[in-house]
């Protein structure tokens, strides 16, 4: 797997565009703060102050600071605008602009001046298909890239050149809406500021009377907002080369393609059934994205099947030894004519890394021979295979490998 392989392409888009998630983030907490976590905080931080001290003066800034909710909610409503702007508008170069995608990057010449995008820089891809083809480059920081194309097929070519197709790369994303998040958290802060006022002052001395009430209005009400908008939060999936994760709002579903039976469209759900299970994963992904999704991940399954494993590949494993026997023994295997022996080569190793059906100890045992052998660009090899793991704690343990500093409280995340 030589990222210096793939071959380059080119082609001329109609429209290329970019979004700004993590800025549209950023407004989005400012809304949060304006409508009422600001003031709120400020108040309850003077009336404790208040209490502590017995200064009367700061009992009076701390309700005048709630007063400023009401104009806040109206700030926030504002902030929320416009995170959902930055969010969900792409702004670009509209006609003709020259894409050229290799193993080093991305290069876009929209006639005035050409623009590069590292490789480095883009951390996964898709090829969305709904009122337009495009495809949608996730890169860091954020920043999401729009690239129009003619075909579907044209957007896979795009994604091979990058290497960022389904058996390469991880691909990242959150369905649901923008908006529902902001929402909850613009009304729904002084929604449960008043509804726990109520229900304190009913239930305990008035607030000015000591900091135990104020402190309970607080936490309350910060939980409240938590869980309201945790529960409607977007839902992160991520597909990697071995399994897809779904992050609901209070767990985490992982799902191994060794175990997934099937994957179903119904309307704008996807299914994903798991083998031995009594119901799917549902995933409502909407119109545009949930064939898009399902081809994905068909593609990713297929490409993960591998097929037999390697004769000798299993000595790659841990089987309970601690790290340093582990590593010792994976020393031994490259000892003379040892690894021939066992019928095992560094090759080997790097087709049980690459195998994203294979054990998890064994691809991190791979990966661990592939750094004692000196294989030509093992630490690359080993990122690249980290980065198409969506299991973030065996991408954590490759990682570590790829730096030849792998612990056991790493090995034993990955291992859980």
């Amino acid at each position: 797997m030589w990222a210096t392989s793939r071959p380059a392409f080119e082609f001329t888009s109609r429209r290329v565009g970019r979004r700004y998630e993590g800025l549209g983030r950023v407004f989005g907490g400012l809304a949060l703060l304006a409508s009422g976590g600001g003031p709120f905080l400020v108040s309850v931080i003077a009336l404790v102050l208040a209490h502590v001290l017995d200064e009367p003066d700061l009992r009076g800034f701390a309700f005048h600071a709630l007063t400023v909710t009401v104009p806040g909610v109206v700030v926030g409503l504002g902030l929320s605008f416009v995170s959902a702007l930055f969010t969900t508008t792409a702004i670009g170069w509209k006609g003709p602009v020259r894409v050229a995608a290799d193993a080093a990057g991305l290069s876009l010449d929209p006639g005035a001046a050409e623009r590069s995008i590292p490789r480095a820089e883009i951390r996964s891809g898709l090829v969305l298909s709904d009122l337009r083809v495009r495809v949608e480059l996730r890169l860091r920081g954020g920043r999401v890239l729009e690239v129009d194309v003619a075909r579907e097929e044209e957007g896979a070519r795009l994604l091979a050149a990058l290497g960022i197709g389904p058996t390469q790369r991880r691909v990242a994303l959150s369905i649901g809406s923008v908006h529902s998040e902001l929402l909850a958290g613009c009304f729904g802060l002084p929604a449960f500021m008043i509804l726990w006022l109520v229900v304190i002052v009913a239930l305990a001395e008035p607030l000015t009377g000591n900091s135990g009430p104020v402190l309970a209005w607080f936490a309350l009400t910060t939980l409240s907002t938590w869980l309201l908008r945790r529960a409607v939060r977007r839902t992160p999936v991520v597909v990697g080369t071995d399994g897809v994760r779904v992050e609901r709002p209070f767990s985490t579903v992982w799902l191994p393609y060794t175990e997934l039976d099937s994957v179903e469209r119904r309307g704008d759900r996807l299914l994903l059934f798991r083998r031995g299970s009594d119901g799917p994963v549902v995933l409502r992904t909407g119109e545009a994205l949930t064939e898009t999704l399902a081809q994905r991940l068909r593609d990713a399954r297929e490409g993960a099947a591998g097929g037999a494993a390697l004769h000798g590949a299993d000595a790659l494993e841990r089987r309970g030894r601690d790290l340093a026997l582990w590593r010792g023994d994976l020393h031994k295997l490259l000892a003379g004519d040892d690894y021939r022996a066992a019928g095992l080569t560094p090759e080997d190793a790097l087709h049980a890394l690459d195998d994203a059906s294979a054990p998890l100890d064994r691809r991190v045992g791979a990966a661990l021979l592939l750094r004692v052998a000196g294989y030509p660009d093992a630490q690359e090899l080993i990122r690249v295979a980290a980065e198409g793991t969506a299991d973030d704690a065996l991408r954590a343990a490759l990682e570590s490998a790829a730096e030849d500093e792998v612990d056991d409280a790493a090995l034993a995340r990955a291992l859980r």
